[in-house]
């Protein structure tokens, strides 16, 4: 900003730059879906290396190829795998319905007088209705209702319709932790749009929106979130919402006293049953079901349970009393994460090292091997040694289970107990489990977090339904800024594989942002005690072919541009042969690559490598595997650098602006080798004109850009025209005169 000089003095102002710089985004960050031996379900977690991967998932398990596609991916260069674990749900837009179970144990003490336990026969979380209640009786006292109460965040229209609307008007929607949702409205969703009905209003919103729900009473149109209680949240907002239907601004919050009735945990209950209730305890069984226990102890304690809320926590309506004498647990053990792994779990309690009194330690045991040790432990909560203190701290706590005191203050005996009870949540196992709900972010939706997101592979699970899902995740949810790898159902021959491209799965000609690689590969089996005496076992390829795009990837600026295809560039290190050997003949890669199919090969002298770049679909603009993910890259890089231009008044000196800074982007990627040409002219142009930018479009909020890269094409085949040379005879035969 220029201000009055009043005297002699040099003076530093500093100017917008008319040029921005735009970073480059990341080009292969890897997402993968899968089974694994253990670790979170239904979250994406970054691993960097294998190590760190079997840090968090465990190692090999013979029902998963997540493991092998992961060691895959880091081998061949890979550094940067989000993975997804999943399991079998019961309702994949309910994340915590899947049916993986974590391994418990229990730790007693013997002799005294128990208390009278109400134990469940439900794990957590669990399902209630609102205004459930239980009804608690203790020592024969009057019993004391406990009731769970849940409203959703729900929002009125401020006024009935009909209401006008007009084409190409969109109502934003957030429900609880989603995205922003923008319901449309189109003509033919209406008898008349200028007059639309709270009803067809309704109905349009029903069809667009997941979590929620929308509903018309007495004429007003109400939307509400389907989650019941403190968590629910719900957003209507914009110009449209507002003006067209009078719905009030800023987000709505529900209410209760839980955080969602569908998904009730035990804290919850323990706290509401515990403030409410004197004389009683809220505590896990050894199998992980909500139980409860009377402070008293003997056969004077008696504890009953009713009320309609019994039945979804799993407690009988029965009276219970306490005896004279038996084993009381004291600490309930549970495995950090669900799954039949932690069944190989053992816990001991030992006498206190430094004998002090009224402490113990314990360790942990993996197949009998000792794992953790955590000495001089104290059932005190007081005590800087508590046991659920030191266990369960995050940092230097145990990797393996998780503690929680049921009767405090007692003393565990000196024991060895086994964890029992875990699933892995197999049964049951369908492609939905894989593919997952926007809704519940399980399956690839566990991905939309990582925003970085570049390749995704779901190693193993090779079927139509999984395919197209995949496919689909890539272009619509991603809008195309993620590239699938695909792999090949196992067992497929040159004809099987055809048959399922162009006909079962009908990828043939579906889409520009995946590519499908025929047959699986055969790679040095990294754990015989899991996978049997053999020395090679046939995986699925996508974990290698990932790793493949991110070496090539990062061995030169630009190295996305280049087809990750051919002896060097699509060399695949560790493959040791392929399932089929149809794939070595060249006849038979003939027959699949002109249905879109990328075939794995060698030849003599040369190493395994991919042989095609091809994209499923060739009718789309860019048809290449490198083309496809090249321009997906520049895209990416410059919906963010672009940022800067948001929200500013939108003038020629903006525009000229943006164009500026598109172009020197560009002008960067055509040194890397993006385009056909080295000549700017010919390699790229940038149009944010007038024409492109006329009144109308800038008064409708928007900036228009016109981009046209001329990208590059692979040469797929070598053509060798071979002939004798007469040169020397037709020179004999001109000197000559004939």
């Amino acid at each position: 900003m220029s201000r009055e000089l009043l005297s002699s003095k040099i003076v530093v102002e500093e100017e917008e730059p008319r040029v921005r710089g735009i970073p480059s985004a990341p080009t292969s960050v890897a997402g993968a879906v899968g089974l694994a031996e253990r670790g979170p379900i239904g979250q994406a977690v970054l691993c960097t290396s294998f190590e760190e991967y079997q840090a968090t998932f465990g190692g090999f398990t013979p029902d998963s190829d997540l493991a092998l596609a992961a060691m895959g991916f880091f081998e061949q260069g890979g550094s940067h795998l989000w993975v997804v674990r999943t399991a079998h749900y019961e309702d994949a837009s309910d994340p915590e319905s899947h049916t993986a179970t974590r391994a418990a144990a229990a730790l007693t003490t013997g002799g005294g007088p128990t208390p009278a336990i109400v134990r469940g026969t439900l794990r957590p979380p669990f399902t209630l209705a609102d205004d459930q209640r239980l009804e608690v009786s203790v020592n024969s006292a009057e019993a004391v209702d406990v009731v769970f109460s849940g409203a959703a965040a729900s929002v009125a229209a401020g006024r009935p319709g009909p209401y006008a609307l007009t084409a190409g008007q969109a109502l934003r929607v957030r429900v609880d932790d989603g995205r922003d949702v923008f319901i449309p409205f189109h003509e033919g969703d209406f008898d008349d749009m200028g007059q639309a009905t709270a009803q067809e209003v309704a109905a349009v919103i029903n069809a667009g929106l997941i979590g929620g729900r929308a509903t018309v009473a007495d004429g007003v149109l109400r939307i509400a979130s389907d989650t019941q209680g403190a968590s629910s949240r719900l957003e209507v907002g914009d110009e449209v919402a507002g003006t067209v239907f009078g719905f009030p601004g800023g987000p709505q919050v529900g209410s209760g006293n839980v955080q969602s009735l569908r998904a009730v945990e035990l804290a919850e209950v323990r706290a509401l049953v515990e403030a409410a209730v004197a004389g009683v305890r809220v505590a896990p069984s050894s199998l992980g079901a909500l139980q409860l226990l009377t402070q008293s102890t003997g056969p004077g304690a008696t504890l009953r349970v009713q009320g309609d809320a019994g039945p979804g926590l799993g407690l009988d309506a029965l009276p219970h009393t306490g005896d004279a004498s038996g084993a009381t647990d004291v600490l309930h053990l549970e495995a950090k994460d669900t799954g039949a792994y932690a069944n190989r779990l053992e816990v001991e309690v030992r006498p206190s090292t430094n004998s002090a009194p009224d402490t113990f330690d314990v360790l942990i045991l993996e197949d009998g091997a000792y794992r953790e040790s955590f000495p001089n432990l104290s059932s005190s909560e007081d005590d800087a040694r508590y046991v659920e203190r030191v266990l369960n701290d995050e940092r230097t706590g145990s990797s393996y289970v998780q503690a929680f005191m049921v009767q405090p203050d007692a003393l565990p005996d000196v024991q060895t107990v086994a964890l029992s009870g875990g699933e892995d949540g197999l049964v049951g196992l369908g492609d939905a489990d894989f593919i997952g709900s926007e809704a519940g972010r399980t399956g690839l939706y566990a991905l939309d977090e990582v925003q970085e997101l570049s390749l995704l592979l779901v190693p193993g699970r090779a079927t139509p339904a999984t395919h197209n899902a995949m496919v689909r995740y890539c272009e619509v949810a991603r809008d195309g800024l993620a590239f699938a790898i695909l792999d090949s159902p196992a067992g497929y021959s040159t004809t099987d594989i055809v048959s399922y491209v162009s006909q079962d799965a009908s990828l043939e000609g579906l889409s520009e942002h995946a590519a499908l690689y025929w047959p699986r590969v055969k790679v040095l089996n990294p754990a015989r005690s899991v996978f049997g005496n053999v020395e090679q076992l046939v995986v699925p390829p996508s974990g290698i072919i990932a790793g493949v795009f991110a070496r090539n990837d990062g061995a030169r600026p630009g190295g996305v541009y280049d087809a990750p295809a051919g002896i060097e560039a699509g060399r695949m290190f560790g493959v040791l042969g392929f399932e089929s050997k149809e794939t070595l003949e060249e006849k038979k890669r003939d027959v699949v690559y002109p249905h879109r199919i990328n075939p794995l090969t060698t030849g003599p002298g040369l190493p395994r490598f991919i042989d095609g770049s091809r994209t499923l679909k060739a009718s789309g603009n860019f048809p290449f595997v490198a083309e496809r993910r090249g321009v997906s890259f520049i895209e990416r890089s410059l919906k963010t650098g672009l940022q800067f231009a948001r929200h500013r008044n939108n003038t020629e000196g903006l525009r000229a602006q943006v164009r500026r800074s598109i172009a020197a982007f560009l002008l960067a990627q055509m040194r890397n080798g993006a385009f056909r040409s080295m000549e700017p002219a010919k390699a790229f142009f940038v149009d944010v004109s007038d024409a492109l930018n006329p009144p109308s479009v800038i008064f409708a909020g928007k900036l228009v850009a016109r981009i046209g890269l001329a990208t590059n094409k692979p040469a797929e085949f070598i053509v060798l025209r071979v002939s004798q040379d007469t040169r020397a005879l037709e020179a004999e035969l001109a000197s000559a005169g004939l």
